[in-house]
């Protein structure tokens, strides 16, 4: 095993328990729309404040935590991927909101416009995910490559 990789599972590891941490606050934060109903928040209010928190806490802060903690951080190409996760994974998220606000009002129209909701951020969502796919790969063969050159 050479450094970079001993260096990519150490920041394997350490994503893990960011992950653990920020599931850990999610599943405090469960009771959140009972206490803004008992402060008397409208629908838009409550909507917008956990869509918020829930960006910030799922996507927001992941790529702002590996934007400083990856070992790869400087190369172009690890930029690229992290930018396209944060555009496609929010545009992903926003069409999940835009899907249930748009079910919810029942019309005929509306479901269509659910339904292209929901095209819109599986599109995004498989986006964002092949591109984080391909930078693993190109960073196993680049380790591969050193390992055997070593």
């Amino acid at each position: 095993m050479n450094a970079k990789t001993l260096v990519l599972d150490q920041y394997a590891r350490a994503r893990r328990r960011l992950n653990t941490r920020l599931g850990l606050f999610m599943a405090a934060l469960i009771p959140l729309p009972a206490i803004l109903l008992r402060a008397r928040f409208e629908p838009l209010q409550m909507l917008a404040t956990v869509m918020g928190i829930a960006l910030g806490v799922g996507i927001v802060y992941p790529a702002w935590w590996r934007s400083k903690h990856h070992p790869c951080r400087e190369d172009g190409r690890e930029k690229r991927a992290r930018h396209i996760a944060v555009v496609c994974r929010t545009a992903a998220f926003g069409s999940l909101v835009g899907v249930m606000v748009s079910w919810v009002v029942g019309s005929n129209v509306s479901s269509w416009i659910a339904l292209a909701f929901f095209a819109t951020g599986t599109s995004a969502f498989i986006v964002s995910f092949e591109v984080e796919e391909r930078w693993k790969r190109a960073l196993q063969r680049q380790n591969a490559q050193t390992a055997a050159d070593s």
